[in-house]
């Protein structure tokens, strides 16, 4: 009897030991409710000021986790979300139909709405304003297996006492906004990149953060698809390497390195692929000083970006299409402006 007793006892003591000692698999379980409550005595005095608002969220946080935690809470909880499109005017193009969405971090606080980049942008600023590195990601989200033709969402990964970690603060604001639940809009808070690929998908595979990122047609298959992919493919991809080498390029070569990735992944993209070229030419149009060979020569291939963006805007009829048409033919007018001016300067040879 003796014997049995204590052999109970040995069983029980190894269940007792297996219960206290955490996983190793399982992310370490955070407390943020003091943060949480400094969050929401935010004084009204400092709403109105990025560096202010920045340093009062920061003061408490001991630990980048803790930071970012007080920047997702103050922004889920006072930005709303809210897509506006109205009549704006344009003296070239008399009036038509436009976006007056904010999205700089600067408009966001000052109307305190925004679409999802604007959450987005607004986070980056605040964890980049920590040294936190931190990005805004351009994707896709689930549409029922249904192939995407273009980029809808935006949200943001950010290294987190380094480790990588995805945010999307404006289905966090419309969970909290609807539910009312805090806990609900935590699960797009500090999700693992391997979680998110389920329902977001980066325009290129560099900002999906994982070494065999996944195919647009596996996220298309849907859940189950993108496991089995994860579980089985081999870990190659050095996406750290190739983030460091898009951090090296000019912000023009950005935008044409993101246009030829966008390609490669997804050739029915020509909205998102539309884009890069418009914002490339915005770049060039930016250019302050006395106009060089080179930057003539910037000129010429922002001409030709130009016309390919009007050509891809042209194939389809929903109005961000139509709108970004318009301010291309604007830019395109421009650019063609400033290149007859300089001819006479300049011979370039196509």
């Amino acid at each position: 009897m003796s014997h049995m007793i204590r052999k109970l006892l040995i069983i029980l003591s190894f269940v007792l030991i297996s219960l206290a000692t955490p996983s190793a698999q399982e992310k370490p379980v955070i407390k943020f409710g003091h943060i949480d409550k400094h969050v929401r005595k935010t004084p009204d005095s400092v709403t109105y000021n990025l560096v202010k608002l920045h340093n009062y969220l920061a003061e408490p946080a001991v630990t980048q986790s803790e930071a970012v935690r007080a920047f997702y809470f103050w922004i889920i909880k006072n930005i709303s979300y809210k897509n506006k499109i109205e009549l704006l005017y344009d003296p070239k193009v008399l009036f038509y139909m436009g976006s007056n969405n904010c999205s700089t971090p600067v408009c966001v606080l000052k109307r305190k709405m925004a679409v999802c980049e604007g959450f987005s942008r607004l986070f980056q600023y605040f964890c980049q304003q920590s040294g936190i590195e931190c990005y805004s990601i351009s994707g896709y989200i689930t549409k029922n297996g249904a192939l995407q033709d273009r980029a809808t969402h935006a949200w943001n990964v950010a290294k987190v006492d380094g480790v990588w970690f995805c945010f999307d603060l404006s289905w966090a604001n419309a969970i909290l906004h609807h539910t009312g639940i805090k806990s609900k809009a935590n699960e797009f808070f500090m999700a693992t990149p391997e979680e998110f690929i389920n329902t977001h998908m980066p325009l290129i595979p560099m900002w999906q953060f994982l070494e065999n990122p996944v195919p647009l047609e596996i996220f298309n298959a849907g859940e189950d698809a993108i496991d089995r992919y994860i579980a089985e493919t081999p870990k190659s991809y050095h996406f750290t390497d190739s983030i460091a080498e898009y951090n090296k390029l000019t912000s023009s070569k950005r935008r044409l390195k993101t246009a030829e990735e966008i390609y490669r992944v997804n050739p029915a993209n020509k909205f998102n692929l539309a884009m890069e070229y418009y914002r490339y030419s915005r770049i060039i149009l930016n250019f302050e000083g006395d106009i060089d060979a080179l930057q003539y020569y910037h000129f010429i291939k922002a001409r030709k970006k130009l016309i390919k963006a009007v050509e891809l805007f042209s194939t389809s009829t929903d109005i961000s299409s139509k709108i970004m048409k318009l301010q291309s033919m604007d830019n395109l007018r421009i650019i063609e402006r400033v290149i007859d001016q300089e001819s006479e300067n300049f011979i370039y040879l196509d």
